[in-house]
C-alpha cells in the first residue's frame, strides 16, 4: 500500500503537454515581439544617423559652391569618400529672375543640394538663393 502512495505523489509533481505547451507559446510571442522592436531599434537609428550627417554634408556642399561656384557647375554630382560610404549628392543649378514692384530685376541662382544614402533610400536637400552675377544672366 506504501508502494502506492508514492506513484500518486510523483505523478502530480511534473508538468502536463498542456501547460508546456502554453509556455512555448507565451515564449514565442515575447520572443517575436522583441525581435521585431530590435529591427525597427536598428531602422530608426540608421535614419538618425542619416538625419545627423546629412545636413553637416550637405552644408559642407553649399560652402564649396559659395568657395568655388564655377567647379560645381562643372560637376553637379559625386560621393564623400571612404568616410562616408553610401552616401552621394547632387547638385542643381538654376538662374532665375525675379521682378520687383519698381519694374527692376534681380538676378538669382537656385543652388539645390541633395544628400542621399543607400541609393536613394534616405534623402536631405537644402536650397538657398544667390546673388548672380550682372553678366551671367
Amino acid at each position: 500500500m506504501s508502494s502506492f502512495k508514492v506513484r500518486q505523489n510523483n505523478a502530480g509533481q511534473g508538468f502536463t503537454l498542456l501547460e508546456v505547451m502554453v509556455a512555448l507559446a507565451i515564449i514565442a510571442i515575447v520572443l517575436v515581439s522583441v525581435l521585431r522592436m530590435q529591427g525597427q531599434t536598428i531602422s530608426m537609428n540608421e535614419a538618425f544617423r542619416f538625419y545627423t550627417i546629412a545636413p553637416q554634408l550637405a552644408t559642407s556642399k553649399m560652402a564649396e559652391f559659395r568657395r568655388d561656384p564655377e567647379a560645381m557647375e562643372l560637376d553637379n554630382s559625386g560621393d564623400f569618400g571612404e568616410a562616408y560610404s553610401g552616401y552621394n549628392w547632387q547638385a542643381t543649378v538654376e538662374e532665375i529672375v525675379v521682378e520687383t514692384e519698381e519694374d527692376r530685376e534681380m538676378k538669382l541662382k537656385q543652388v539645390n543640394i541633395t544628400v542621399t544614402y543607400l541609393e536613394d533610400e534616405y534623402s536631405y536637400a537644402i536650397l538657398e538663393y544667390m546673388a548672380a552675377e550682372p553678366d551671367e544672366l
